[in-house]
This record gives structure tokens, C-alpha cells and sequence, in this order.
């Protein structure tokens, strides 16, 4: 009842709409069915719906999601590191897990953790959303994008690795294939970024530092790292660490 509403203000004095006039107008423009948005709307429904019953039409049905918390409990903001959409790819997160992430925040579909893209689609409905507040957990993020990575063929993981790599330096062709290595490395990273940094010595030649090498050699393998140098004697790091030691 409007009797429980205060007397809003639908124009400025420029004659300008407010943003609840405008909304229902851009809602009845566009022929919107359903708006589904954040409980922080609430208290505007009942003033847009009654101006679209004074305008003579009929209301879009409304739904409601719980507001995403930070870690601490607070509202999720810019401090909690909710950021681009762009940083989370430049960190290594693949779309499908953000996705799934994000899809996963406040709606559940029984048990299921990972799910596709299209399987959010076919799943998604109104039922399934959480009445309680989420949490953004970056751990749980983390883990999310490592179970897409181990879900995905080696060929598909390796083309999605190749950027990462030569971001850090690494010629994807001055190694193994790039498929080979995420094969490996995917069960010990959790993100693109860190399976990048783990691969480099597939695709760069190592520099040990000679004295750290040195506190490792004794009598009993001082032959084999002679051996060694007389074999590969452009592996300077041998050569310097005898010395050393």
C-alpha cells in the first residue's frame, strides 16, 4: 500500500527522472519478464511496482539474490580484492571456472561443485538460491580452477597455457609441447599463472647458483660431478661449484 510507502520522488526539479522512474520505464521499453538482482533492491520493488500498476502495466516478477561477503564477513568490496573481471584472467583463471565460481556463490544445484557453462543453463533456477549471505573465498576459487584444468584435454590446456608462458619470458617453442607440460604440472598448480612459473625449467636452461651447489658436494659424489662437467662442460655451474668447494 502506498500508504506504507514514503512519496517518492519520480522527477527532479529540471524535470530529470529518478532512477525508479526510470527503471520501470527501461523495463516496460525493453519487455522484461523477470529481474532477478541483489537484496540490496529490496526496498525498491514495492515503489517500482506500484508505479508500474499507476502506469497501467503489468509488473515483471522479481526475485532476489544475498549480498557476496568478503572473507571477513563484511560486504564485498574493491579491499577484499573484488576486481576486474580482466585481472582474474591475467592471474590465470580460466572463464569456465569463473563462471562456475561465480554461478556457485548464493545457488546450489544438489551437490554438484563443477559444472559447465551449459550445464548452469540448464540447472539454473530461482528454487536453488541460498537465502543466507555468501562468501567470497578465493581458496575455494583456487580449487575450482584447478578441477577445470584437470577436466580438460592436455591439447586444450596446453593452448590456454602457451599465453601464460610467453608472459613470463618462456618460448613455447623452445621446449616440449605445451600440452605435455600442463599434463604434468596440473595436478601441482592451481592457476595458469603458477603452472607458467613451475614449467620454466622445461623451456629454459637452469643457473644454480655454484656455492649452494658446492654445500652439496662431498667425497662420495665429488667424481660423479666431475664426470658430469667433462661430459657437459658448458654446464659452467659445475666447473664453479667444485672450485668452490
Amino acid at each position: 500500500a502506498n500508504s506504507e510507502l514514503d512519496d517518492l520522488v519520480i522527477a527532479r526539479g529540471d524535470g530529470t527522472p529518478t532512477y525508479n522512474f526510470c527503471v520501470v520505464v527501461d523495463d516496460w521499453d525493453m519487455r522484461i519478464t523477470h529481474v532477478i538482482r541483489g537484496d540490496d533492491h529490496v526496498n525498491n520493488t514495492p515503489r517500482q511496482i506500484n508505479i508500474f500498476r499507476a502506469l497501467g502495466i503489468e509488473p515483471p516478477r522479481y526475485a532476489h539474490v544475498p549480498t557476496v561477503l568478503g572473507e571477513d564477513g563484511a560486504k564485498l568490496s574493491k579491499r577484499h580484492g573484488a576486481v576486474s573481471v580482466m585481472d582474474y584472467e591475467a592471474a590465470g583463471y580460466l572463464p569456465d571456472a569463473m563462471a562456475n565460481f561465480l554461478a556457485r556463490i548464493g545457488w546450489a544445484h544438489g551437490d554438484d561443485e563443477i559444472f559447465t557453462r551449459a550445464q548452469l543453463v540448464e540447472w539454473f533456477d530461482l528454487p536453488g538460491i541460498s537465502p543466507a549471505p555468501s562468501r567470497f573465498n578465493a581458496g575455494k576459487l583456487n580449487w575450482v580452477n584447478q578441477e577445470h584444468m584437470k577436466r580438460m584435454s592436455d591439447a586444450d590446456l596446453g593452448q590456454h597455457l602457451v599465453p601464460f608462458l610467453k608472459r613470463a619470458g618462456l618460448d613455447p617453442a623452445g621446449g616440449p609441447d605445451a600440452g605435455a607440460v600442463a599434463a604434468l604440472l596440473r595436478d601441482r598448480a592451481d592457476t595458469l599463472v603458477a603452472m607458467a612459473d613451475a614449467a620454466w625449467y622445461f623451456y629454459a636452461t637452469p643457473t644454480v647458483p655454484a656455492e649452494k651447489v658446492a654445500e652439496q658436494v662431498t667425497t662420495a659424489n665429488r667424481g660423479a660431478l666431475i664426470a658430469l662437467h667433462a661430459e657437459f662442460g658448458a654446464i659452467d655451474w659445475t666447473r664453479d661449484a667444485l672450485t668452490t668447494a
